[in-house]
């Protein structure tokens, strides 16, 4: 399965109008959750970025996740393979890996369409260790099975947000990076 998302931080007055926005549209509200990830592994990958292994809590799940990058074409595809864990798996790899990267995030999430496609949109409310105050993050992601899809699907992710956002024009929105190089880079 391939990811295809898009990250953009928003302040804490644009979170409030798209939950309201989210309403007016029809998007089903799912909760929030409580998230814990430890990033156990990172590696620069070839193609930018870092390849990630990451254990996360959410509520009473453990999951354990890689996430690799590949080209398609001239695009970047972001291969993400998850299965979820026992608590006492996790607990090992943390016990393991004393110093991975540790982030905390209460994630809001919500469930839409977008020209005929589902769309996972989740709002990231997280306090890095390096900010004053509580940060927030919506992303927006649809699935995909093959790297062939990725392109075009990143379009359609990056048009729906522009709207969303009420930003106009796709190409002024300003991609975050992951949360893991925000917390390695301190951005």
């Amino acid at each position: 399965m391939y990811e295809v998302e898009l990250k953009v931080e928003i302040t804490e007055k644009e979170r409030e109008d798209l939950i309201t926005r989210f309403k007016d549209r029809g998007f089903e509200s799912k909760g929030v959750t409580p998230q814990n990830d430890f990033y156990i592994e990172a590696k620069l990958s070839p193609h930018g970025g870092y390849d990630l292994k990451r254990y996360r809590q959410e509520g009473n799940k453990y999951i354990y996740t890689e996430k690799t990058w590949e080209i398609a074409g001239d695009t970047k595809a972001r291969r993400e393979d998850e299965r979820e864990v026992t608590k006492e798996e996790m607990e090992a790899a943390i016990t393991e890996y004393p110093d991975a990267i540790k982030i905390k995030k209460d994630r809001e999430w919500f469930a839409g369409n977008y020209q005929d496609r589902d769309v996972s949109i989740t709002i990231d409310s997280v306090k890095f260790d390096h900010s004053p105050t509580a940060r927030y993050f919506i992303e927006a992601e649809i699935v995909v099975e093959g790297k062939n899809e990725v392109k075009e699907t990143k379009k359609k992710i990056t048009d729906f947000l522009a709207e969303l956002l009420a930003k106009g024009e796709a190409d002024s929105l300003v991609e975050a990076p992951g949360m893991f190089t925000m917390a390695l880079e301190k951005r």
